[in-house]
């Protein structure tokens, strides 16, 4: 046993002396008490023994209170024995310990002899006694019980917790092949959330708003999740702790095998088909399948166990996608129709005519434009485009068909293994496995991928891995040591079709476009204003990541007297290895590519533009912007590193009132590349300071806090009973990773950006190409920049934002089971991080000539500074109540009502606010995108009165025809997003900020939806056009709202008993049963309002043509799934 501790506490000092970073971790429970006799005095000396399912004891004495305490207790049940001379002997039996939590368990002694005994079943905790943080769980039994919608991510209940916004997908399938969703919680980013399996954690590091992992559904213990008020030890998560636990063996072999069915015979058909007047479309083909298996069970009884689990999801569709194309007419450079459709904006003016500037130009002779004057190129373009039969234009009038196939595996592993009385450990490995296929919807054009749940165009491959390893060791009663290791590593690959050929270069003939390198093949990318992009769809295309993540944590736990004092420290380690040519501002890819405008066929102080205007600078080959992002190295590496430790005290003040407080210490330093620092550009002098290299320093003499230190305050009071007050407050700095923010920078990435220097004059020819890239010598680290060249960089110095939450909630037992808490939650994002392009237009009609840079440096492209301005504020009243599962019957109900307002509309810590003028910066101080009013959640489970052991036809008979059955639901209903109304951004002229539209009056809401059918009363809106001067409109950010949304979905279940401990279950689930519509948001921009010939709206804004994002893949229409799982 020496040489056992002493290898823990060689362990406890390597891995405190080699720590420098992280996220703590919250593997286990912590069990806490009082031993009264039965005049409710407390009892001291008594000596309390806890017993674990797989016979693990652990022993306590009670303090002078009567108090006891265990800490980093081993997730599972447990039985309380107390034993003190003169009375007889007290227990409890089925305690359940989670992950994360507190659990009390009183005993009151009564007097006679030890060798007597009172031993009582616990009944399951409802009150939450001794910690003032706001959390919830959601159980595995849960889980499998309640209709989670297709796809079978537990992320997708988390939104029956308040303070959660609705769940939404995020990326491609490439991107996210867990399909992980993001949530904003109690209004902080949704890369503000930290989720952490068994220990390591699994967000992303590129993408830290989505995990890299998400178990199966049927490897899940619990989900511990706390959205206030962290304590110390809960580490950097600033919306939400989540903390999911993977199950572990038993002494008895448990596990189920299941198949779940869903396909378009048992699909209504899409909304979008009625929406886009395509009613007459037949459902289309739509085959999904998960199966798969979990068991457990001992391998060595009472000290070795085994838990596996398997799941294979496939899904095949003839999938759909609608886009806007042009018409025959358009493209022969017809737009006679123009005026009737647009009025005064469908006018195509000739670029060639007028002034300098832009103005008094001419329109072109009956509005159309000679075919001698179309580019060759664009013909070329135009050869390879579907056809579309409309001859009126209208969007949406274009729909697109073809395969779609996406498969992935998930493995669940753990082994547990008592080591001896003091000393357990487990080690866990998951595993995902996927391969997708998804088709351009434009065929040989490309374009964006023909399933937009899907994403991205192209196939795509990848395997991630996640595992941790964990120890728990009691020194003595008082002292406890426990320590784990985690590790993920994200690895995923797409590509698009044609990488093979060089098509800009080759056949267009267009230079600078295209490439040596494979990944730098394909089409170039073509953006039309108001149409699909042509080519390549996406500018980051085709990329291949492999992103490995370490962590390693220590925690040591000492009691004494009333004092649970808890230490801890944390070092956590990422990498990126991306072959990617990507970055936030970059015009277009490693193929190249152009964007098209209205500006070049309008003229100054005449009206806005329409996509007529667009098209038509299309064909004359008049880009308002032309770019190419070329990649040095064909794999470029980023590490990052992070340094926590944390303090904290559970001072059992008296035995109805516990007080928690501590302070975590933060240290992150700046990130760096495999051979050397990251890049900074010097806002003074406008050169690239390329860290570690010649006199530069490694950090670049960037200035980052290494101070940081967050306090946290929580009380809990129980007055009786039945009764608890809680408050807290708790302050976590923003855990943004400037890995993401810094990772591609000149010279690492050359970002060319050509940009026009004015909204109505195109930037060059289409057949002059884009200018060729030069890579620069790094010489001795301090080289010039390119004026065309896009960068985001911090500024000499960078400081953190951070976070401060706090709330005040009442929890109150109501009697039959039912539960009820309410209270006041708040979170304060303080210096709220945003990506701020100090080059953006400062002056409003100036252009080009109104960027900083651009007069001091001739810089014309972004230039941005990741830094803190503003804040986020959250307010909100949460209401839950709960009745735990008993008599066949469980239900929750939680209800928020709540405010986000902030510098709009950086959700996700990665972007920047919608007006980037510092003069105006003020404008942007709206409703957050993901404010939600009102959310109102609730699930149940029930379980029919009928059969064996029931209330009601408990006979054979009975049991044979009624018995069995059981029905559950989740229901949601929330307040609308708010959305923006736009404007043409010529009429504003300053590049960077995002012009709004005209308001007159109260803007009337009609409820329509459908192409054709307007939401919004398009009248009480107007563009801003040159002839009511160079302004911003009326109108607000985010001053609209869309419809709110309605969901729910119901579960019939019949379970048969084949012995006692084999069943089956027949599962017929419905999501959405009502199919109620979700919608989406209206499209927004004043600008595109078409007019029919009588004057009347036909299109173009306020229209609701697609379905909202749920978190549900897209599949928002009702769907049937068949299930059949064996439990045993």
């Amino acid at each position: 046993m020496q040489r056992v501790l002493r290898t823990v506490l060689v362990l406890a000092i390597c891995f405190a002396l080699f720590a420098i970073s992280s996220m703590a971790q919250v593997l286990n429970g912590t069990l806490v008490g009082t031993i009264n006799d039965q005049t409710s005095a407390a009892v001291p000396g008594a000596t309390v023994t806890i017993i674990s399912e797989s016979g693990v004891q652990r022993q306590a004495t009670t303090n002078d209170s009567g108090g006891f305490s265990f800490a980093a207790v081993v997730t599972g049940t447990w039985e309380v024995k107390v034993t003190k001379e003169g009375f007889k002997t007290g227990a409890q039996k089925g305690i359940a310990i989670t992950a994360n939590s507190n659990t009390r368990a009183d005993i009151t002694l009564q007097l006679g002899a030890i060798s007597e005994a009172i031993s009582v079943e616990a009944s399951a905790a409802t009150l939450q006694t001794d910690t003032a943080n706001v959390r919830s769980e959601v159980t595995g039994k849960e889980l499998t019980n309640i209709p989670v919608p297709i796809g079978r991510n537990y992320q997708n209940i988390l939104v029956t917790i308040p303070g959660f916004s609705p769940p939404q997908n995020a990326h491609s399938v490439p991107t996210n092949p867990s399909r992980a969703l993001a949530s904003n919680v109690n209004g902080a980013p949704t890369a503000g959330n930290n989720v952490r399996i068994d220990g390591a954690s699994s967000q992303q590091t590129w993408l830290p708003h989505i995990t890299a992992y998400v178990p199966s559904l049927e490897a899940i213990e619990t989900v511990n999740v706390v959205t206030n008020s962290f304590t110390a030890e809960q580490g950097l998560a600033g919306g939400a702790a989540i903390n999911v636990q993977i199950k572990s063996g038993t002494n008895q072999i448990h596990g189920a095998g299941f198949w779940y069915h869903v396909d378009n015979k048992l699909i209504a058909k899409p909304f979008t088909f009625a929406l886009n007047n395509q009613q007459n479309q037949r459902n289309p083909k739509y085959i999904f399948n998960q199966e798969g298996g979990a068991i457990g069970g001992p391998i060595k009884k009472n000290k070795l166990f085994y838990f596996g689990a398997y799941e294979k999801s496939t899904r095949r569709e003839f999938a759909n996608n609608t886009g806007t194309l042009p018409t025959a007419g358009m493209r022969s450079g017809d737009f006679a129709n123009g005026t009737a459709l647009y009025g005064a904006r469908g006018v195509i003016f000739d670029p060639t005519t007028g002034t300098a500037n832009g103005s008094d130009r001419t329109a072109f002779p009956g509005n159309v434009i000679p075919s001698s004057r179309i580019s060759p190129i664009v013909n070329l373009i135009q050869a390879k485009m579907p056809t579309i039969n409309d001859a009126t234009f209208r969007d949406n009038n274009f729909f697109a068909v073809g395969g779609f196939l996406f498969d992935r595996q998930t493995v669940d592993t753990k082994f547990n293994y008592n080591i001896n009385e003091k000393w357990t450990a487990y080690g866990r490995y998951s595993l995902l496995d996927y391969t997708m296929n998804n088709p351009g919807m434009l065929g040989a054009l490309g374009g964006a991928g023909i399933s937009s749940a899907g994403g991205n165009t192209g196939v795509a491959t990848g395997k991630t891995q996640s595992g941790s390893i964990a120890t728990t060791y009691v020194l003595s009663p008082t002292l406890v040591l426990d320590a784990n290791f985690g590790y993920t590593t994200y690895g995923t690959k797409v590509e698009q079709d044609s990488l093979d050929q060089n098509i800009g270069l080759d056949v267009l003939k267009i230079p600078g476009t295209n490439g040596k390198r494979r990944f730098e093949g394909g089409w170039p990318r073509f953006q039309v204003a108001g149409f699909n992009t042509f080519g390549v769809q996406d500018s980051f295309m085709p990329y291949e990541r492999r992103d490995p993540q370490f962590q390693y944590v220590f925690n040591m736990n000492w009691t004494k007297g009333k004092h649970q004092i808890r230490y801890g420290i944390d070092y956590y380690r990422q990498d990126l290895n991306h072959l990617q040519a990507e970055f936030a501002g970059q015009n277009h890819g490693a193929q190249g590519g152009f964007s098209f405008a209205g500006g070049p066929t309008q003229t100054r102080g005449g009206a806005t533009s329409s996509s007529y205007n667009s098209y038509a600078a299309f064909l004359l080959g008049l880009p308002n912007n032309y770019g190419t992002t070329y990649q040095v190295a064909d794999v470029y590496t980023t590490k990052t590193q992070f340094f926590s430790a944390y303090a904290q005290d559970t001072f059992q003040m008296t035995p109805k009132l516990t007080v928690n407080y501590g302070v975590r210490y933060l240290n992150i330093p700046m990130p760096r590349r495999s051979d050397r620092g990251m890049e900074r550009y010097d806002f003074v002098n406008n050169k690239m300071l390329v860290c570690g290299v010649g006199q530069v320093p490694t950090n670049c003499g960037t200035k980052n806090s290494n101070m940081l230190f967050s306090p946290s305050l929580g009380i809990a009071w129980r007055p009786n009973d039945k009764t608890v007050i809680r408050t807290g407050f708790g302050m976590n700095y923003d855990p943004l990773n400037l890995i993401r923010a810094l990772r591609t920078n000149y010279p690492m990435l050359l970002i060319l950006n050509g940009n026009s220097t004015d909204s109505f004059l195109p930037v060059s020819r289409l057949d002059q190409g884009i200018p060729l890239p030069v890579v620069p010598n790094l010489g001795n680290g301090i080289i010039d920049i390119p004026n065309t060249y896009a960068l985001t960089s911090t500024g000499d110095r960078f400081k953190r934002a951070y976070i401060a939450s706090w709330n005040l909630t009442i929890q109150r037992q109501l009697g039959k089971g039912f539960t009820l808490q309410t209270g006041y939650v708040a979170n304060r994002t303080i210096k709220q991080t945003n990506f701020v392009d100090l080059n953006a237009g400062q002056v409003i009609g100036a252009g080009a000539a109104g960027r900083p840079f651009f007069g001091k440096f001739g810089r014309n492209v972004q230039t941005a500074l990741v830094e803190s301005i503003g804040h986020t504020s959250y307010d909100s009243l949460q209401t839950q109540l709960t009745r735990r599962f008993a008599n066949g019957f469980q239900v929750n109900m939680a209800y928020t009502w709540s405010k986000a307002m902030g510098l709009c509309c950086n959700a996700s810590n990665d972007g920047g606010p919608a007006i980037m003028a510092r003069a105006f910066m003020d404008r942007n101080r709206a409703p957050m995108p993901f404010d939600r009013t009102h959310n109102f959640q609730s699930t149940f489970v029930y379980e029919l009165p009928f059969g064996k052991g029931k209330a009601m036809a408990h006979g054979r008979m009975g049991e044979l025809l009624l018995g069995g059955w059981q029905t559950s639901g989740l229901f949601s209903r929330y307040s609308g997003s708010p959305f923006t109304v736009t404007s043409d951004g010529a009429s504003l002229n300053m590049p960077g900020s995002q012009q709004t539209a005209d308001v007159f009056g109260t803007p009337i809401q009609k409820g329509n939806y459908g192409i054709g059918q307007s939401y919004y009363d398009p009248k009480t809106f107007g563009s801003v056009s040159g002839a009511t001067g160079i302004r911003f409109g009326t109108g607000g950010i985010n001053n609209l709202r869309g419809p709110g949304i309605a969901n729910f979905d119901l579960a019939l279940f019949r379970r048969f008993n084949v012995n006692e401990r084999v069943n089956i279950q027949f599962r017929a689930e419905a999501m959405n049963v009502t199919n109620t519509p979700q919608l989406g948001n209206p499209s927004n921009n004043i600008s595109n309002l078409r007019l029919n010939s009588a004057g009347g709206f036909a299109g173009g804004v306020f229209e609701i043509t697609g379905v909202a994002n749920t978190g549900r893949d897209g599949l928002v229409q009702r769907a049937f799934r068949l299930g059949l799982r064996v439990g045993f």
